[in-house]
């Protein structure tokens, strides 16, 4: 029986209550501005952003870690830097996005608050500790995410994005929610830790099991297409290519982080005896096929954001190898670096596209001649997306691969091979950007173009490579 909700309880979802109140009042307080740059609500809504990443880190202390609403929610260490890294994605996407949406003609105030819907959904992705909030908080993120898509409504791309995301992501909603129809017919509850264990008790009730096991299965499709792995990636390319560039970057960092932040959570109720058997293998086997066919299309593609999109998918690989490892504070520190790898590599991108240039390598030509500073950022955000060091990309790879070598399992030693070959495949695309960039003569149409400068574009894009640069000094695994 649930017992009634405490302070407690409501402290512990304070950031998504300050963020999901604030978001209906702009879309009530819309009607009554006057402006169309929606400079009140664009500042706003990075107050109430910032004040979201104090309280997030404030429930450390006060609720404290520990389950609230009849554990309904989860609060630890995962959830709290998870946490922090919608929220510091979203504050990045709407300090770098007004130059943007001004260029494709977006003047309507909406993008703000679904912002705020979208972290708030991804707050009860991970922090949830029932399979109904989990869904809940999924939903609310993937509506969001399909207006913002969609939101240069003139153009082909955009729209043609969209569609494609919203059918994908509509038969990936039902895989998820057959799943937990059917981990609740086999335990009875959506709780969580009730419902997946009798997915280990195979030998105790065989019937009962199974049926829960194929609840998981059918869970896992919904979570894999989020997260864009193998063979469920096919939606990728389009939608990154489509989207808004600096909404591609937010797709790309803080969305991404949920899907795999709410596998890590899923993937941490799996008993330690159970690591080495069927759930690690499955993870495992798509996390070698995500890493080695995001590289080998990457080596493809022309366009730079289609190169970044089957580039995700490859890191989505990696990332998913450590959990299927039982790597933890690894996964945390690769998912905060390559959320700011994205954010500083789209920011540049949307810089160079000034509203009308699709961004090629040729494009890219003897860029550094007249826009050095540029040319320079590209540089850095690719190295360390290549794993260059000593750029954050880098340490984060170390980390990772330190950890999944650490165990004499078979399947380890076979996912450690298998990044290692991938991150010497990845070199030769991201290595491209220096070539045509610094060592071509012949001027690409970005060097041509005469581009104003953006404030916003240039906090986001230098910000970010200051961490993957530097933070990596004073900043590891083991302060998580």
């Amino acid at each position: 029986m649930h017992s009634i909700p405490k302070l407690n309880d409501f402290l512990s979802i304070l950031p998504a209550l300050i963020l999901i109140i604030g978001a209906i009042i702009f879309l009530v307080a819309q009607f009554f501005l006057s402006s169309n740059d929606h400079r009140v609500l664009r500042f706003i809504t990075g107050i109430l952003l910032l004040v979201g990443i104090y309280y997030n880190f404030e429930s450390k202390v006060t609720p404290g870690f520990g389950d609230y609403f009849s554990g309904q929610i989860r609060i630890s260490e995962i959830t709290i830097y998870l946490n922090a890294i919608y929220l510091g994605t979203a504050f990045m996407t709407i300090i770098a996005s007004p130059r943007i949406l001004n260029q494709h003609g977006i003047t309507f105030p909406e993008f703000y608050p679904l912002i705020l819907f979208a972290v708030t959904g991804m707050f009860f992705m991970t922090t949830g500790g029932d399979f109904i909030v989990i869904f809940i908080g999924l939903e609310l993120l993937s509506i969001a995410l399909y207006i913002l898509i969609g939101m240069a409504k003139n153009e082909i791309s955009s729209l043609e994005a969209t569609m494609k995301y919203f059918l994908l992501g509509a038969f990936s909603s039902g895989f998820m929610l057959m799943g937990i129809a059917f981990l609740f017919g086999g335990s009875g509850s959506t709780n969580l830790s009730a419902a997946l264990k009798p997915v280990f008790q195979f030998e105790i009730n065989t019937e009962v099991s199974l049926y829960s096991r194929m609840g998981l299965g059918l869970f896992f499709v919904g979570v894999f297409f989020k997260i864009a792995l193998f063979p469920f990636h096919s939606w990728t390319p389009d939608v990154y290519e489509g989207a808004l560039t600096t909404m591609t970057g937010f797709m790309a960092s803080g969305p991404k982080a949920a899907a795999m932040g709410l596998l890590l959570v899923i993937y941490s109720y799996i008993p330690e005896v159970d690591t080495n058997n069927f759930w690690a293998h499955l993870i495992g086997i798509i996390s070698i096929l995500s890493m080695t066919f995001g590289n080998i299309l990457a080596l493809k593609q022309e366009n730079l954001k289609r190169v970044l999109a089957y580039s995700s998918i490859s890191h989505a690989g990696y990332i998913v190898a450590g959990i299927a490892c039982g790597a933890k504070n690894e996964v945390l520190y690769y998912l905060i670096m390559y959320a700011f790898m994205n954010i500083a590599g789209f920011s540049l991108i949307a810089f160079l596209e000034n509203g009308k240039l699709n961004i090629t390598y040729s494009s890219l030509k003897a860029l550094v001649i007249q826009k050095p500073f540029t040319a320079f950022g590209l540089l850095l955000v690719f190295f360390s997306l290549g794993g260059i060091p000593p750029l954050g990309g880098f340490w984060t790879k170390v980390f990772l691969f330190q950890k999944i070598a650490v165990s004499d399992n078979p399947l380890n030693r076979v996912l450690l091979i298998a990044g290692v070959v991938n991150s010497a495949i990845a070199i030769y695309y991201y290595l491209r950007v220096t070539v045509s960039a610094f060592m071509t003569e012949e001027k690409g149409e970005a060097t041509l173009e005469v581009i104003p400068g953006s404030y916003g574009l240039a906090f986001t894009s230098v910000f970010s490579i200051l961490v993957i640069s530097f933070s990596w000094i004073l900043f590891h695994p083991s302060h998580l």
